[in-house]
């Protein structure tokens, strides 16, 4: 038992010093392939940014349409997903203009309004109804024990 021990104790440490072909291979490229590479990433992000133009148009005319129609659900949907392409048509554009070496220096940032509900009205996570929240206790009453403390 001792044997099989040391001889897996051996191949082990063997596997681990000696260096695999994926460690030997030269971490440069030279500027050649290089410079083709980011050609290639550059094609593929213009490819990708005309498809999102594209499909920009389209829901910009399906929004028409539906504008003129009164399906709300539908409606919402649309303009949810224009926002989703027009925002990777930002990104993607960021990307090209980084590859070109034309990086902006500020970053936009788009900012979604959200639905605010009263602080004296909240909807529980369990049934989903709303609920009046108590009052709190004065600014001294860290655990909101009205009773057992009285402000001066």
């Amino acid at each position: 038992m001792y044997t099989h021990f040391r001889t897996a104790l051996l191949i082990y440490t063997i596997g681990v010093v000696t260096p695999t072909h994926a460690q030997l291979l030269a971490s440069t490229v030279d500027s050649d392939q290089q410079s083709a590479r980011d050609s290639e990433k550059l094609t593929i992000l213009q490819a990708e940014l005309s498809e999102q133009k594209q499909l920009a148009a389209n829901l910009q005319q399906t929004r028409a349409v539906q504008l003129a129609g009164a399906n709300k659900t539908e409606l919402d949907k649309t303009e949810s997903r224009l926002e989703e392409v027009i925002s990777n048509i930002a990104q993607l554009q960021q990307e090209i203009d980084v590859a070109q070496g034309r990086a902006k220096a500020a970053k936009t940032i788009v900012v979604k309004p959200v639905n605010f509900t009263k602080p004296d009205e909240v909807k529980t996570a369990k049934s989903g109804e709303s609920q009046a929240v108590p009052a709190a206790g004065p600014w001294c009453d860290l655990y909101n024990r009205q009773s057992a403390v009285t402000p001066r």
